[in-house]
């Protein structure tokens, strides 16, 4: 069964960042490499093939790049990403 990660990626200050690029970075089994960008309120959603852990990596233009570990395991998960700001 298909889980879903969904998410929102914010700066520092904790704005959401829009047009943010996130992606599966590492998994529990080999997953595509298929990013997806965030929506104006910096939300995403991804698909995860297999229940467990995910490293979702978030790349976004004048910030450093995020990653956040999530476990999932059921029908949905959230998760927040927190961007650097690129020094």
């Amino acid at each position: 069964m298909t889980q879903v990660i969904r998410g929102v990626v914010r700066d520092p200050e904790g704005s959401p960042v829009a047009q943010a690029r996130v992606f599966i970075a590492e998994g529990p089994v080999p997953v595509p490499d298929v990013a997806i960008l965030t929506d104006d309120r910096g939300e995403f959603a991804l698909a995860a093939p297999e229940p467990g852990t995910y490293r979702l990596a978030c790349s976004a233009e004048g910030f450093a790049q995020g990653s956040e570990s999530v476990e999932a395991g059921g029908q949905e998960t959230h998760v927040e990403i927190r961007l650097g700001r690129r020094p």
